[in-house]
């Protein structure tokens, strides 16, 4: 088909896998409109997946302009995802009572917020304040009041 300049680098090999897997998977009509076609391609595109070099030729044998960019942009996508992922807080969990996590949930839907967001917007300020201060917040546990 059509030569391309892109090559698919070691790293991107499993998410060039896993788009042409689906691609694939979703119909052999993908590959082209001559069903016999399709079906050598894809015996080739199982062999060829396991190593990028082999991959990279497949890729420049079977797919059109579109297709390529379609498996640009899924690398691309992944790419992304896992830079995210890289600066992403670490998530803990938590223990509510229900009638806490009522009143949460309720404040985070009327601000549109996740509860997380909610707990760092309404918490978050009065704890750097005190932090700053060189105080040691007392954030530790919340003392029930007394009615």
């Amino acid at each position: 088909m059509n030569k391309q300049k892109y090559v698919i680098r070691q790293q991107d090999q499993n998410a060039a896998v896993e788009f042409l897997d689906k691609q694939i998977s979703s119909g052999l009509y993908w590959l082209g409109e001559d069903a016999s076609q399709g079906i050598v391609a894809e015996r080739e595109y199982q062999d060829a997946k396991a190593n990028p070099n082999d991959l990279n030729a497949w890729c420049e044998k079977w797919l059109h302009e579109t297709q390529w960019a379609q498996l640009k942009n899924a690398i691309s996508i992944a790419r992304d995802q896992i830079e995210k992922q890289k600066y992403r807080p670490q998530l803990k969990t938590v223990s509510l009572t229900h009638n806490a996590w009522e009143i949460l949930s309720e404040l985070a839907k009327n601000e549109g917020l996740t509860l997380s967001e909610l707990i760092v917007n309404r918490l978050g300020n009065e704890w750097l304040n005190s932090y700053e201060q060189n105080t040691l917040p007392n954030h530790h546990f919340i003392k029930s009041r007394q009615m």
